[in-house]
């Protein structure tokens, strides 16, 4: 019973959300075991980032596309919208960091649940992962400057959050132990996202409750960039006549970002309010999943 529980993403992130907005003084104990907890979940989660046996030239043009709805139209609608509505700068700061960042890893397991192209999620993901070392310090440097941000800091983060894990993942498949572990691999990547969820929420709880113009902006953006750009995506494939599983693969490309490591990133380089944008983001891709299931067995 308590496996199952574990294993279910959805009640996982719920709870945690509950649990940060009634209880979250245990919040600001956690904040400092951050970055093991993401560097933890963050090598299970790139298991599934399989590079041995993966002809990436076959798809080169289809991997392009992943990139480009992740990178450009993403990336690009989150900038646009935060340009526009957002005047706090430690908001702006959160919501480039995020825009920095490469997709979620659950792409890869949402593709094969919603009957999705997994192989190219797959190839997607480890090929936007190692571009990714190059194109977040590249997009924060050129959006917020070497005047905010101290360039050796941010490379120690992010050979810390990206890199390191990516190495480590490798490390655990060659394991012997590594088939066994994987039936049960869901667990710590949900719990480690469920301390990411709470110390997000909880250190900004007050301020979620209580700045409500502000949430409405930055749930505007959040709206926008889960719901509004993966109906876009979905939309724009079907004129296209793309295939179903492609058209599946590149709706959570044009939709997920990796917000547990952009509140990391955001909390490392700019402190707890730059983790607004991440913390009610959050909330809006927990709600994705159910979303999309009905969208696509819908439209097909």
């Amino acid at each position: 019973m308590l496996k199952k529980v574990l294993k279910n993403t959805n009640f996982m992130f719920l709870f945690a959300t509950i649990i940060a907005f009634v209880y979250p003084n245990t919040a600001i104990y956690l904040e400092k075991y951050m970055v093991p907890v993401l560097i933890f979940l963050m090598t299970f989660s790139l298991t599934d980032v399989r590079l041995r046996g993966l002809d990436i030239r076959a798809e080169l043009s289809s991997i392009a596309v992943a990139l480009v709805l992740n990178y450009v139209f993403l990336s690009g609608l989150i900038m646009v919208l935060t340009i526009l509505l957002i005047r706090d700068v430690s908001l702006l700061r959160g919501f480039v960091v995020m825009a920095a960042i490469p997709p979620a890893i659950a792409t890869v397991p949402l593709s094969t649940l919603l009957k999705g192209d997994t192989r190219l999620a797959l190839m997607a993901n480890a090929s936007i992962y190692i571009l990714s070392i190059l194109l977040v310090p590249v997009i924060l440097l050129i959006s917020i400057g070497t005047s905010t941000i101290e360039p050796l800091q941010m490379m120690v983060v992010l050979m810390e959050l990206i890199l390191l894990p990516l190495i480590l993942s490798r490390a655990i498949i060659k394991t012997p132990y590594y088939e066994l572990l994987k039936r049960d691999q869901s667990i710590p990547i949900n719990l480690g996202f469920f301390i990411v969820t709470y110390v997000v929420i909880g250190l900004n709880r007050d301020i979620l409750l209580h700045e409500s113009s502000m949430l409405l902006l930055v749930s505007v953006i959040a709206f926008m960039r889960t719901f509004f750009s993966g109906t876009l995506v979905h939309k724009v494939c079907g004129i296209f006549n793309v295939p179903f599983e492609r058209k599946v693969t590149y709706t959570l490309f044009g939709s997920y970002k990796n917000l547990g490591l952009a509140a990391t990133i955001a909390l490392l380089l700019f402190g707890v309010r730059a983790t607004i944008p991440s913390a009610v983001c959050i909330l809006f891709e927990v709600s994705m999943f159910p979303y999309f299931s009905v969208l696509f067995r819908e439209n097909g």
